[in-house]
């Protein structure tokens, strides 16, 4: 019996706190303990795709951001209820040969770009926030960013787009592996960056 107990509660984890911008409770499927720490952030608030899927649904005004270079989402595509895309990381001319892809570095108006879209959008740091990347890696930074800066309601989705792929892990629990709506669409107000050059 005691078994059965703990299972539930892993499986279905509700966070009954008052949710600024949000009136209902949060109910997550991610247990924090099985969290990678590559994808763990300092708040512990972490969400699946379909716990992002059905908040979304129930309040379209919850604020969701993908984070992910602007290159590989006119290459993939995104989710298609964000309302912006705002990269914590940018192609760089450098092309890494091993890795058959262009080197990430970090894009530096991530925090001003972020504080211009809440402003935007008439909200504070305290309301909450979705963010979103490839494989959870990305949006787990961009949340770490965030909250070092004051923000204090983000969540992140662990498995993110398109899942692990490069270790083949997690890409039925991505979103557009899961199903969900995505779209290749621009999305206004989207911070589209450069390439930056890397010294």
């Amino acid at each position: 019996m005691m078994t059965l107990i703990k299972t539930l509660a892993i499986c279905a984890v509700t966070l009954a706190f008052p949710i600024s911008g949000w009136a209902g409770e949060i109910h997550t499927s991610i247990n924090a303990a099985d969290v990678p720490t590559r994808k763990s952030t300092a708040l512990g608030q972490y969400l699946s795709v379909y716990d992002a899927y059905d908040l979304l649904v129930q309040d379209p005004h919850i604020l969701f951001i993908d984070v992910r270079d602007p290159v590989e989402i006119s290459q993939m595509g995104h989710p298609q209820q964000i309302d912006a895309i705002v990269p914590i990381k940018v192609q760089s001319e450098v092309f890494d040969e091993d890795l058959n892809e262009h080197v990430l570095v970090q894009y530096p108006e991530f925090l001003h770009k972020m504080r211009m879209l809440l402003d935007q959008k008439g909200k504070s740091r305290h309301d909450m926030i979705i963010v979103t990347c490839g494989s959870g890696v990305r949006s787990a930074e961009a949340a770490d960013v965030l909250i070092k800066a004051g923000f204090t309601n983000v969540w992140h989705i662990v498995d993110g787009y398109v899942g692990d792929t490069k270790i083949g892990t997690n890409t039925h629990n991505a979103w557009q592996m899961a199903g969900l709506p995505w779209s290749h669409s621009d999305v206004t107000g989207s911070s589209w960056a450069k390439v930056i050059p890397v010294d």
